[in-house]
This record gives structure tokens, sequence and C-alpha cells, in this order.
């Protein structure tokens, strides 16, 4: 029977191998790269590495039409094969599937070429909230808005803590409140807690400003509850036992009801918190689970999602302020509303990130939203928890606060070596040991290098800090460049591992640029947002802000309506 030439070819994209056809008259078994060429068949460049599939519908004489699907892969370096063999690539597994895996060794491997949107999305988010938290320099909290011609509360100052900015918790200057005197916080043991943890955050301040800063987290659970806050370093120790019965001890990610336990249970207070990541950790070590760069940085991973969330939570906005007028208020909504969005979409891409650290497929990345979810919550919670202590339990606040000392130009010094060393470590799984994790590494040093020699010589102007973005609006400033410049190279660069390794070092310079013009700024004696036109042009720019940073926490892609 006669039969045209005309072939229409319906691209379906799939992740899965598709069941073999059924029986019956075959129209076509495989296309070569001939056939494909000659039918003219254009695979679009964003399809990701993996096993795809597309529909050829074939019409005869009588206009009967015929389906068939023909399978194909991409491979790590933008190879089109249609005889559907790609070793270098590892079938993507559902959640079922990876739920089934108890072992592992067996755990299908992962690399981040796989997923080149995902991965690239990854990029962007890091480098953004590195750039939009490293040196932020905020002044005491306690000042008001009129004295200080702000419209704002000023933001407790952040310390540059190793890999992360951990904002300072503010002391609390106001008359005794009446929860100083109730019985909430009156145990027999609350005088010994008191002192114990002002005592250890002390002695650790001189070693570790990030651990002091860990250890005093949990200072308004000991005003309001006294001794009876020690009862979540147990509970802590037994949830990293349960971590380990989870994971058999193995480099893996433990239960989500686990997870979820934790990360509460942190974010009300990050000591308890890294009391169940040492367990982990140490369990991981004694049993032999960690035997290789990539079982470690699982672990890591996997610690850094518990303790993490209520430091990185305090850097973003402050978890403490005093309220003392309408300014004052419309920053404590600010302070609410950012820090619940972007300590939720922090966890999510923390949690994303596991299978890339891991270099295996791990169920738990289907799990992101939900930990995200929770995390958002409890930092509700927590910042809930901030305010009762704030205005109900002053004078208590003021007896366990613990007024850390400055860090040291010794230790900053090395706290950004540890910076720079968990930067390399962490961005090698996705650019591996090439030229390009070389010029990162440069950029990334650059400005801390200048802050401890040069940047502070430097001609000052006031002017230009007016005009620098700042806080959230620097990070999402940095999100929708990064985005846009993510989509120029992808379009340009079919290489899936070439592309994420350049993204990487490109999407970092928006931030480098930043950078170094904030070594030419000094902050302005008098705010542009002290003015009424001012205040309101901030706090609408602020809306305007705050609904884009919804779109990028829910994924919607910005830049195609930039770009439509």
């Amino acid at each position: 029977m006669k039969k045209t030439a005309l072939l229409i070819a319906v691209i379906t994209l799939n992740f899965m191998a598709f069941p073999a056809w059924a029986e019956g008259e075959v129209i076509l078994d495989r296309l070569t790269k001939e056939q494909a060429e000659e039918l003219n068949i254009v695979i679009p460049k964003k399809t990701p590495p993996g096993f795809h599939s597309l529909t050829i519908e074939v019409y005869d004489d009588n206009g009967v039409v015929k389906d068939k699907e023909i399978p194909f892969c991409k491979n790590l370096i933008g190879e089109i094969n249609w005889d559907n063999k790609c070793p270098d690539v590892a079938k993507l597994q559902t959640f079922d599937q990876l739920m089934k895996i108890k072992v592992r060794e067996d755990l299908p491997p992962y690399k981040p070429a796989q997923e080149p949107e995902k991965t690239s999305g990854l990029q962007i988010a890091a480098l953004a909230l590195l750039a939009a938290l490293a040196g932020a320099k905020k002044q005491d909290n306690q000042t008001s808005p009129k004295d200080s011609d702000s419209p704002e509360s000023s933001e407790p100052q952040q310390e540059e803590l190793s890999s992360i900015d951990a904002g300072k918790l503010t002391r609390v200057e106001r008359e005794i409140g009446w929860g100083d005197t109730s019985k909430t916080w009156q145990t027999p043991f609350t005088t010994t807690t008191d002192h114990l943890f002002s005592s250890t955050a002390l002695y650790l301040s001189h070693y570790s400003p990030l651990l002091a800063r860990t250890v005093a987290d949990g200072s308004y659970l000991r005003a309001i509850f006294g001794g009876y806050c020690l009862g979540l370093l147990p509970i802590a120790f037994l949830l990293g036992i349960k971590a380990l019965i989870d994971t058999s001890a193995q480099a893996m990610a433990p239960a989500l009801i686990t997870i979820l336990a934790i990360v509460a249970i942190a974010i009300l207070d990050a000591a308890a918190g890294a009391v169940a990541a040492t367990i982990f950790i140490v369990g991981n070590l004694l049993a032999g689970g960690i035997s290789s760069r990539s079982e470690a940085l699982t672990v890591l991973g996997v610690a850094a999602i518990f303790v993490a969330p209520a430091l990185l939570a305090s850097a973003i906005r402050p978890l403490r302020r005093m309220v003392i007028d309408s300014d004052g208020r419309w920053e404590r909504i600010t302070d609410y509303a950012l820090t619940t969005l972007l300590t939720g979409w922090i966890v999510e891409k923390m949690v994303n990130a596991l299978n890339g650290l891991s270099g295996v497929q791990l169920a738990v990345t289907y799990q992101a939203r939900t930990i995200a979810i929770l995390a958002a919550t409890f930092i509700f919670i927590r910042m809930v928890g901030e305010d009762v202590a704030t205005y109900f339990y002053p004078a208590r606040m003021r007896k366990v606060d613990v007024e850390l000392a400055d860090p040291t130009r010794r230790q900053k010094v090395v706290s950004s070596t540890i910076r720079v060393g968990f930067f390399i470590l962490l961005a090698t799984p996705y650019v591996g040991l090439h030229l390009q994790l070389l010029i990162a590494g440069v950029i990334f040093i650059i400005p801390l290098i200048a802050n401890f020699t040069f940047a502070d010589a430097l001609p000052k102007f006031e002017k230009l800090h007016q005009f620098l973005p700042k806080a959230t609006f620097k990070l999402v400033l940095l999100t929708i460049v990064g985005a846009l410049l993510a989509t120029y190279l992808q379009e340009r660069i079919t290489n899936p591992t070439e592309f994420l390794r350049w993204c990487f070092v490109v999407v970092a310079i928006p931030g480098l640029l930043i950078a170094i013009m904030e070594w030419f700024t000094v902050e302005p004696t008098r705010d542009w947002k002290a003015s009424n036109s001012g205040r309101w042009i901030y706090r609408l720019g602020g809306v305007v802000i705050f609904l884009t940073t919804i779109q990028i926490v829910r994924g919607v892609d910005i830049t195609s309506w930039i770009n439509n």
C-alpha cells in the first residue's frame, strides 16, 4: 500500500523508558541520525539529558493515522543518540522506587548535569544568597527611627560566621513585664541553666563565634521557660539517634518525620539542632558510614539542614525587634513576611542540593517542599516566641542574653578561610576540578581579601550607597539577573556539563560587581527614606519586592515575562 512521505514529529519528553510496542504492524522501530536529519526532526536545546521519546504519526492514502513511540536519549555532553544508549546517564527514579532502596550502594547515581535547569537554579539561589548576606552591616536595633531620621527600625549588626552569616540577637531594653514575675520560668534549676548557657557561649566566643551564637540562640526560651528549656536537648539527642536508625548509620537522609521533627526543634533552638546534627555525624563516623567525599558531603548536607535554618533566618531579618512607632510596626510585619518566606525557600534549595552533593538519587529531594513549609511555619512560631519574650519577659531577656564580643581579626581570617574551603568543597560536585572552579573561587575570594586589606582606604560616596541594592532587593535582583544570564548561556551552550560550569562563573559576576561598588560607599547621614515621600516609595517598593519574592519562591519563571 502506497504511503505518503508526510511525517509529523510530535515530541513528548519523558524521563523513563517507554514500554515495548504492542503486537501488530511495526511502522518504525528506530531512527538513525541520518534519518532524523532527513525528516528534519529537531530536538529542543533545553531538552535535559536522559531518556526520552518522540511520537511519529504516519498518514496513509486513506487518512488512517498510525503512531509510533521512538525512544532516544541525550547524554551529558549534549549528544542525541537515536539508539537510546547513553551510558553516562542514569535513569531518574521515582519517589516510590527510591523509597524502596535501603542501602546506599543500591541508590542510582546522579550527576547535576542530568537536570541542568534545576542545577543552574540551585547555583543562582546559592550565589545570590551569599552575595545578599555577605558583609551585611546594620545598626543596633535600639535606635528609634525618628531619632535616626530613618523610617525603619534599624536591624541588628550581622557577623560573618564561617560559611553563613548569623545575625546577632538584639538585647532588650524595656521595663519589667508581667512575665518577669510569673511562674513559667521559676524552676529550681533555672539559675544553673542560665549560668551554663551564658558561660558556655562566652567561652566559645573566644574560639568560634558561630558556635557561641548557636549556644545563645535559645535565649528567648530560657527567658520564658527557665530551666524547662533543657528538655529540648535530650529530645534532640534521641532524634539524632532516630536519624541514625532510619539510615542504618549510612550516608543517607532519615525518614521524613524525623527530619521534620529535628528541623522544628532546631528552629526553636539552634543548639538543639546542633546536638541532633552532632549525633548524626559522629554516629556515621563510628559506624563507617563516611568512607568517601560524596558520603561526607551527604552527611554534612543533612546536618546543615538540621542546624542552619534558624541562623540563616536571623541573618535575613531580625528575629527580635522592639516596635515603638508605625515605622517599626511596618518593619516588623516585613520581618515576619520575608523571614518565613525566604527561610522556607532556602531550606527547599538545601534539600534539593543533596542529590548533587551525594552523587546519588535520594528520595528526600521529592519531599523538599514539605520540609520547606514546615521550616517556614516554625520560623513564624519562633518569631512569635521572640516577641512574647521581648514584650512580656524583658527583665529575664536581659539576664539570659549574652553580649558576645565582635569577632577578632584573627577569627575573621580563620572564618574567611573556612568559607573559602567550604565554597570549593561544595562547588566541586557541581563544577568539577576545572578552570571554571578556579575562576569562581577567585570571584568569591576577591571581596574577602579586599575587606581585610584595601577596601577601607578607598574613597567613599554617600550617593552611591543609596542606589545600590540591599538586603532582600539585592537577593531578588541577583536571582532575576542570574536567571537571565543562565537562559542566555543555555541557548548558546548545548553541552549541559559545560553550561553548568560556565553558568557557575557567569552568575557569580553580578554579585562581585555589587561588592566592588560597595567598597566605595558609606552610609549617608540622612536616609532618603526619612521623608514622607521616601517612606511611601520605600513601602510600595517593598510590596513589589515581596510579591516578586513570592513568585521566585513558587518557582515561577520570571525571566520568561521579561523576555516576552
